[in-house]
């Protein structure tokens, strides 16, 4: 039996793992990379970019109808079948690029499913054993299953983003991200939503608060929303499906639809891959790893990305820790995985983004902070484009002015998170963003109004 072998192997071509790959590559290193879905990950295949399609166009037609009186005239719908041909017009090259991109650069790159069989080595499926002095695991996450009877008669997020007609209506399972995107994208073209929820707080890592708002912001959308309601079960119907659940008050009610979605959250996609046989310490969040990325209990691992415990489960997030990982496998253990800053997004319409701290937590650890919140509906920028529902909650650390805090909810939300990300990482005070000359008008320059 040929063992090959490799200073690093990568399970893994996401953002992630691609990272690895190309500066590890760079510093000269011998590099393989393995692949059993997909080149390029779920990010650019199954999530953030596909998504981004669906969400710009229903944005688009979303904000000329709110702007119906002020100046644009006639009606705007979406056309399901055109805008899923669009998307896959951009998608589907994606993974030929991307191997394409690996191979130019003389990365090795091959397709196959790898399980340890040891505790620096992997058995790629149809290729052979491959020994690396480091291995780094990068494949990311899945979608979480419901374990409730009738499951079967539900659909993924992934298979969503197929969906070739857009039935009259839909249910959505979960009151993440991944479901308020989908059921604001739904919803404005033109299906009857609703989502239901296990208990009552939705969107969590997100200020409850503007999470309030934003439920208020969908159901002007047409979405409607149920929270206490664990899913007991799900039934086939000659017409579509029946979500059977139970309310606060302990009675069983039923949601019926033509077509179910889950959106309770993703996992890590790391059970298929006998870690066992490599001692990797992992939890339900993820191969276990110290601040230098490493696992604690194999020192050739290296895990990033979605399939990691620490971190948020962001594309942002993976590249970061991808490049503490591909750094300290290059120069020994030297740097520490710095996530300040980090924005998250929904991009419902409008857009909700947090970054940095929530107010629930900043109390919890007993920093003292102003808090500067306010309704963001009546600026004119909001004013201009007709959006009725916006908000934003900024903790300011008493002593030092620093931002420790920010959540936003309206037009541009995620170039807004982007400004208060940085200004997080590098320890910006409100008064280095009031002195900052911002282009005006712009949502740049709003950042003014919420600490005036």
């Amino acid at each position: 039996m040929t063992i090959k072998q490799h200073d690093v192997v990568i399970l893994g071509s996401g953002p992630a793992g691609g990272v690895v790959a190309g500066m590890c590559h760079k510093a000269g290193l011998d590099v393989i990379i393995v692949e059993e879905d997909g080149w390029g990950g779920v990010c650019p295949l199954r999530g953030c970019e596909p998504k981004k399609v669906l969400v710009d166009a229903t944005h688009a037609v979303s904000r000329i109808r709110e702007m119906a009186g002020h100046g644009p005239e006639g009606s705007l719908s979406i056309d399901w079948q055109a805008l899923m041909q669009f998307k896959r017009e951009l998608i589907d090259p994606i993974p030929d690029a991307v191997e394409r991109s690996l191979k130019k650069r003389n990365i090795k790159a091959v397709s196959g499913h790898a399980n340890f069989i040891g505790d620096g080595t992997v058995d790629v499926s149809g290729y052979g054993i491959l020994e690396g002095k480091h291995i780094v695991i990068a494949v990311g996450a899945r979608a979480r299953s419901l374990d409730v009877s009738g499951e079967e008669f539900l659909m993924t997020s992934r298979q969503f983003l197929e969906l070739e007609t857009l039935p009259k209506s839909i249910v959505f399972i979960g009151g993440g991200f991944i479901t308020f995107e989908f059921a604001s994208v739904a919803a404005a073209a033109g299906a009857d939503v609703t989502i239901v929820h296990r208990s009552s707080r939705v969107l969590k890592g997100f200020d409850h608060d503007l999470s309030l708002s934003l439920i208020e912001a969908m159901q002007d959308l047409g979405v409607k929303v149920f929270t206490d309601r664990p899913v007991l079960g799900v039934e086939k119907n000659n017409s579509g499906i029946v979500v059977r659940t139970r309310n606060a008050d302990g009675e069983e009610e039923s949601f019926a639809s033509d077509l179910g979605v889950i959106g309770i959250g993703r996992i890590p996609n790391i059970d298929r891959l006998n870690i066992d046989a490599a001692g990797i310490s992992v939890s339900n969040r993820g191969v276990v790893v110290n601040d230098f990325m490493q696992s604690v209990s194999n020192s050739k691992v290296f895990a990033a990305g979605d399939c990691a415990e620490s971190g948020t489960p962001l594309t942002t997030s993976a590249v970061l820790q991808a490049k503490a990982v591909a750094r300290n496998i290059i120069e020994g253990l030297s740097v520490r995985s710095d996530l300040r800053g980090t924005a998250s997004v929904v991009f419902t319409h409008p857009p909700l983004v947090s970054v940095g701290m929530l107010e629930e937590d900043a109390r919890k650890q007993g920093i003292d902070f102003i808090v500067h919140s306010g309704n963001a509906a009546k600026w004119s920028e909001h004013k201009r484009i007709g959006l009725k529902h916006a908000g934003y909650k900024i903790l300011e650390e008493r002593s030092s002015g620093r931002i420790v805090g920010a959540h936003y909810l309206g037009q541009h939300a995620e170039e807004v998170a982007n400004i208060f990300g940085m200004a997080i990482r590098h320890g910006l005070t409100r008064e280095d963003l009031m002195n900052q000359p911002w282009a005006y008008p712009s949502f740049g320059y709003t950042l003014r109004y919420m600490f005036s």
